[in-house]
């Protein structure tokens, strides 16, 4: 393992003014609740149409934001409330919504909502409460639904979702002890547990193993994270202001090698979440609102663009940005603010930033996917300059290996394939080239 660096580096930015707003357009907003208190947001597309799955005081809201400028909410689902503080974690699977909360009292457990009849309406159909009633997050992946920190313990529950309304839970995990977040990726865990962060070995999901655990740095709290798209470093949130963003090195599961220890806004606003989508990683940040980082170079962030959706920081820390959603198709980005509800920004990267690792491009090049956004189907054309093995994948936006339409040593040359989405979601997806040891990706939009 690499020596620790003791000596943190701190990366400041330093502003003026009110509702800042750098590469980021505010395209419209909803407080459908005035003076009530809101929590996580989670993204859904389907039908052509757009929607904000919105944590508020008492429920969850449904926004229809296909037209950004004028969110309007289509329905809302009662569900456990904790007054003062309001919690509730959603994820997607299929055209279901699970919904997690701390709340107590009436409704306890996991919310089952079906989406199908979006835009009309939309239904409380199940609520899981067999093996759990509160908990602090939800992660779904690959079919399956990780629970954590639930009461009587908070390590975590690894639900089968093979019958999306009648989850069946296959084991517990809790060598980890308390689990206050987690990513899923490739059968591994990544565990932010408070103290450290973890790996464990799912792919047997009735016996989760621990892999490894990360030094307990001064100050630590294990937030939450997540995975760059190569799937090698693991940028983590760090929550009370000791250090806002640390970067792990995952090349060998093994072994958590600390590449950046600190990476840290001025002033004393606590870091939340962190959602990564090709080189940028979207966060959200209790005072100073949306917040996103150029990662092209993980080991070196750079701050690229903001929009505060709470400038007013009068009123105590936790008041602004809980959450980031940047997955929609249309490229929109969806924001839930504690105090003032929702926000749809559009963040346009700066000119002098590039989108795609290009090795070589005259030689190696994978070119933007052609129509898109498309429906089913699509073309993508790509170019390699000597003969070897190449791999052309499509991964959906959590790392989930959807498609493989080139898996074979080809000769040099242009090649074109196409690439039919008929069995998919809506949603952005990413074909990711391989050959020798040229990597290139694009985004690709999926509009249904």
């Amino acid at each position: 393992m690499k020596n620790l660096v003791t000596t943190f580096f701190v990366f400041c930015i330093i502003y003026a003014g009110t509702n800042l707003a750098q590469n980021v357009e505010l395209l419209g907003s909803l407080n459908p609740y005035p003076g009530s208190a809101y929590a996580a947001i989670w993204g859904y597309a389907a039908n052509g149409r757009e929607y904000a799955l919105m944590g508020a005081e008492g429920g969850l809201s449904i926004i229809d934001v296909t037209d950004p400028s004028t969110p309007v909410e289509v329905e809302f689902i009662p569900g456990p409330f904790a007054p003062p503080y309001e919690w509730r974690e959603i994820k997607t699977h299929l055209n279901y919504a699970y919904v997690v909360s701390e709340g107590g009292g009436s409704g306890s457990g996991m919310q089952i909502i079906d989406l199908s009849s979006l835009p009309s309406s939309a239904s409380l159909v199940a609520t899981y409460s067999n093996t759990f009633t509160t908990a602090h997050n939800i992660y779904i992946a690959d079919g399956f639904a990780y629970i954590v920190g639930t009461g009587g313990g908070g390590g975590m529950h690894i639900l089968d979702l093979s019958n999306p309304t009648s989850p069946v839970q296959t084991a517990y995990y809790s060598a980890s002890g308390y689990i206050h977040d987690v990513y899923v990726w490739n059968d591994t865990a990544y565990i932010s547990s408070a103290d450290m962060y973890d790996l464990a070995d799912l792919s047997n999901k009735s016996n989760p193993q621990l892999i490894s655990q990360s030094a307990a740095l001064p100050g630590i709290y294990a937030h939450s994270g997540w995975l760059t798209e190569d799937k090698r470093y693991f940028i983590a949130c760090e929550e009370f202001n000791v250090r806002d963003l640390t970067v792990w090195d995952l090349q060998d599961r093994t072994t958590w090698d600390l590449e950046v220890p600190s990476w840290q806004m001025a002033g004393t606003s606590p870091i939340h979440n962190i959602h990564i989508l090709g080189n940028y990683a979207h966060i959200s940040y209790y005072k100073e609102g949306y917040i996103v980082m150029d990662i092209s170079v993980p080991t070196d962030p750079k701050f690229v663009g903001q929009y505060d959706t709470y400038p007013s920081t009068g009123g105590g820390t936790y008041n602004g940005a809980w959450g980031v959603y940047p997955y929609l198709p249309s490229g929109n980005v969806i924001v839930s603010d504690m105090s003032t509800g929702l926000y749809v920004c559009k963040f346009t990267p700066p000119v002098t930033e590039v989108n795609n690792e290009i090795v070589n491009p005259a030689e190696f090049r994978l070119e933007q996917n052609y129509p898109n956004p498309f429906n089913p189907s699509t073309k993508i054309i790509y170019q390699i300059a000597d003969q070897g093995f190449v791999s052309l994948k499509i991964y959906d936006v959590l790392g989930n290996e959807v498609a493989i339409l080139v898996n074979e040593n080809k000769p040099a040359g242009s090649y074109e394939v196409k690439f039919n989405a008929t069995e998919l979601p809506s949603g952005v997806y990413l074909a990711k080239l391989n050959s020798a040891n040229n990597v290139q990706t694009i985004k690709m939009s999926l509009v249904k």
